[in-house]
């Protein structure tokens, strides 16, 4: 399956050349399609990554 992917930081779309273009779409493509039990017919992928809080030594 091929994939068309947006970056966004904090809401505002991030212009990706076609490189990291093809990188991401590759990375992101190759982890999802290898987990089981997901529907065919999947419309929409949302893969969200938030900063974690620092540790408090």
């Amino acid at each position: 399956m091929e994939y068309e992917i947006t970056l966004k930081i904090d809401g505002k779309d991030i212009a990706l050349n076609p490189f990291v273009r093809r990188i991401f779409s590759g990375v992101f493509a190759g982890l999802i399609d290898s987990l089981d039990r997901l529907p065919e017919d999947r419309e929409r992928i949302e893969v969200i990554l938030n900063p974690k809080s620092p540790q408090k030594q």
